[in-house]
């Protein structure tokens, strides 16, 4: 039977699930569940000494990685984003394919930017906090009806602009339009009719800044888009608009929101990815107040069910792939037709068939 090292997150019942067709071998943040315990290039080369398959989250699978395991045949990585982790060209040229687990965070992802939206809408953090710091009396009753009366807003009628129409996108669209929202969209790679039949109309990124009561960044990195959003785009603003990052924040100029929260540009911001995967607390954002700021710490993605998402979709792709049946989410593409794959891949692939 096939070898896989997984050392992505642990769940006892997806083991078991995978040791019925494969043999799994568990190890660092997966034995762990310590934040940042990966291994580094010589660890990960050693872990993987005969091994088939890799279930990867977080830790760096480069070209020297693949280059010196050579029992490796296939990559299986849980993130959305597998780029982040592993060097795709590298393992298109070396011939051993990357599978994603595609769509694992979606309902997360656009749950928790809903919920944000309705926070900014509604200041139920604030008003929670007030009442359990001085509770709810004769004489603090007119300040806590005025954090309501001064700043709740209905979602119902007011527009959002998603920058970034993929599978993100395009669910936290439905939600809004179930609170009679109207949704923009800009997105240079979805078709306008497409997105039109969804009740979305694309639109230039400008004009969605300015045209939006609520603007929510859910884009994929490219080499092009880093600072998209910049001081030019969030001085198109509504003064009375609120900005939501639970998308990367290099998508998003830091100094230019933190600039626009300060000067009362715009109405209000929450952040939920940061240049680094920690906020320390003398970090200028700390001074913004959290009137202004909702922070979370980069969790949007997180829920309960997104381990059975993103195991049942891995699960899949490797029996399909073992069976011969195809390559399924593939960010490899085109490594099927290489030399490099006939003499790597594709001896994992169809070995149920043999």
């Amino acid at each position: 039977m096939p070898k896989m090292l997984w050392t992505a997150d642990y769940s006892p019942e997806w083991e078991t699930r995978f040791q019925e067709v494969i043999d799994v071998k568990r190890a660092g943040f997966n034995v762990h569940n310590r934040a940042n315990d990966y291994f580094n290039e010589d660890e990960l080369i050693e872990q993987l000494q005969g091994c088939d398959v890799f279930f990867d989250a977080y830790d760096k699978i480069t070209e020297r990685v693949i280059k010196n395991s050579p029992d490796l045949k296939l990559i299986l990585s849980v993130r959305d984003g597998p780029e982040e982790s592993v060097d795709l060209e590298a393992g298109k040229n070396l011939g051993v394919p990357v599978l994603n687990s595609a769509g694992r965070c979606t309902v997360s992802v656009a749950e928790f930017t809903f919920n944000l939206m309705m926070n900014m809408a509604r200041p139920v953090i604030e008003l929670t906090t007030t009442m359990r710091r001085e509770g709810w009396t004769k004489e603090n009753q007119q300040i806590l009806r005025n954090i309501v009366q001064s700043r709740s807003t209905e979602l119902y009628g007011k527009t959002l602009g998603i920058v970034g129409m993929g599978r993100n996108g395009r669910r936290l669209a439905k939600y809004a339009q179930a609170f009679d929202m109207m949704v923009i969209g800009y997105d240079p790679f979805q078709d306008r009719k497409a997105m039109e039949n969804e009740g979305i109309r694309l639109v230039e990124l400008n004009e969605l800044m300015a045209a939006s009561d609520y603007i929510s960044v859910l884009a994929r990195v490219t080499p092009e888009n880093h600072n998209l959003i910049d001081y030019e785009q969030f001085a198109l603003m509504k003064p009375t608009a609120a900005f939501i990052n639970t998308g990367r924040a290099v998508l998003v100029n830091t100094e230019a929101l933190k600039d626009a929260l300060r000067g009362d540009k715009i109405r209000m911001a929450a952040v939920d990815v940061y240049p680094s995967e920690s906020l320390p607390l003398d970090d200028t954002y700390y001074d913004i107040p959290p009137n202004k700021l909702i922070l979370t710490n980069h969790t949007a993605g997180f829920s309960r069910e997104r381990i059975d998402h993103q195991y049942s979709i891995g699960l899949d792709n490797l029996v399909k792939f073992m069976d011969g049946t195809c390559i399924q989410n593939n960010c490899t593409r085109g490594v099927e037709d290489t030399d490099a794959y006939r003499e790597r891949g594709a001896k994992l692939f169809g070995i149920n068939r043999k």
